[in-house]
């Protein structure tokens, strides 16, 4: 049986992808709402965008997929790089070096966690076998 996802990306966030690791590297494997409780009181400046990124996907699992938003949990968050602008700074001697300003790719994917799911759906049989008798 395969796993229902949902997945939401968001695409070029000015930050290197080490400093969005930092960040994301903490929420794997948590349920939606720690997640969204932990980045709400962040005090880094990525918080803001990840928590917006994260409801987003918490949306589109309940409206495209009609999953449970109480079971929902933080599956996998993907971090890539995007591009880089490439500067220069002066150096000494009329020399010059290069400075790199990252950009970064975010793929939030959220899962429902199973173990509940089966519970529910066994106590509404024997919710329906003992109505019956």
């Amino acid at each position: 049986m395969t796993e229902k996802t949902a997945i939401a990306s968001l695409k070029t966030v000015k930050s290197s992808p080490i400093k969005v690791m930092r960040i994301t590297k903490n929420i794997t494997g948590r349920s939606v709402v720690e997640v969204l409780k932990l980045l709400q009181f962040s005090k880094l400046k990525l918080a803001s965008p990840i928590r917006a990124l994260v409801y987003s996907a918490m949306s589109n699992a309940e409206n495209n997929h009609n999953m449970d938003v109480d079971n929902l949990y933080v599956k996998e968050v993907r971090v890539g790089r995007a591009f880089a602008l490439r500067r220069f700074a002066a150096r000494g001697r009329g020399k010059s070096s290069r400075i790199l300003k990252t950009f970064s790719n975010i793929s939030v994917i959220l899962a429902e966690k199973e173990l509940e799911k089966k519970q529910k759906i066994q106590t509404k049989k024997e919710a329906k076998n003992g109505s019956k008798g």
